[in-house]
């Protein structure tokens, strides 16, 4: 009996201490996680934060010389696949770089519209292939889709809604935020909208960069034609040294000759 108790103690001992040891390493492994995820959005926004000082320092340091200004932005977004970022550096075991997307040289999906759009999508699918997706895209800019919405689907609310007698849902008007929602339409060619998707933006103020738009854009484009960017994407990456976790803000800044204005703020984890 005495034995029997001493060997269903020391099982007993070793249960819990192997429970405790697991336990241990998940709390180990979700501390790790935290500092990671912290560490990551910490270098994204210095990235954001190094990178507009240093366009901003710059704008005011050009303000009386128009030609070596322009040169400064005609620099900033890198014109060749895998350049060096605008900025990147480390704090102790964090890491972040900094790309620059020159808004005003692409074409805005939310003021585009139906021709716009269909111009572009033209140069790499069939006429009536690109006046579809022109037009699916459209219809949910100014509020008359929202997205995987189809008709059928909209009839049977409007019935649904008659039915049980109540107004039907009301259109809202809702542009999009992020090209990767582009993929959200109904019916869209996902290898159409990869090709494309470098001449199109979100973030756009109604101006095209004629010095630096592609032909397409160029063809495509409505809106006032400026010979400078009016409009900056910092796209800023944040990581730890050994965690796969990656932060990612993406900042827009009008540009006016003293400096950036933030107009909007997006974040995600990759």
């Amino acid at each position: 009996m005495a034995l029997a108790v001493v060997l269903f103690t020391v099982a007993l001992l070793a249960t819990a201490t192997a429970v405790a040891s697991t336990a241990s390493r998940s709390s180990a492994a979700v501390a790790a996680n935290l500092r990671a995820q912290a560490t990551a959005r910490a270098m994204a926004e210095s990235g954001i934060v190094a990178a507009s000082t240093l366009i901003d320092d710059s704008l005011r340091a050009f303000i009386a010389n128009g030609p070596s200004r322009d040169a400064f932005l005609g620099r900033l977004e890198p014109t060749v696949t895998g350049a060096q970022p605008l900025v990147q550096d480390t704090l102790a075991d964090g890491v972040f770089a900094v790309t620059v997307v020159d808004v005003s040289a692409r074409l805005d999906v939310n003021s585009a519209g139906v021709e716009g759009l269909a111009r572009l999508f033209s140069t790499v699918a069939a006429p009536a292939t690109a006046r579809d997706m022109a037009e699916r895209i459209d219809a949910i800019v100014r509020g008359e889709r929202l997205l995987n919405v189809d008709a059928a689907e909209r009839a049977r609310d409007s019935l649904a809604a008659t039915l049980l007698g109540r107004e039907a849902s009301p259109r809202q008007r809702r542009p999009f935020e992020s090209l990767d929602a582009l993929g959200d339409v109904s019916s869209m060619d996902r290898s159409v909208l990869a090709q494309v998707a470098p001449f199109l933006t979100v973030d756009g103020n109604g101006t095209i960069n004629r010095r630096a738009a592609s032909r397409e854009v160029l063809a495509a484009g409505t809106g006032s034609l400026v010979d400078r960017p009016s409009r900056l994407l910092l796209i800023a990456r944040g990581w730890m040294r050994g965690h796969p976790l990656t932060r990612q803000i993406e900042a827009v800044f009008d540009v006016a000759d003293d400096g950036l204005r933030l107009v909007r703020w997006r974040e995600r984890d990759l």
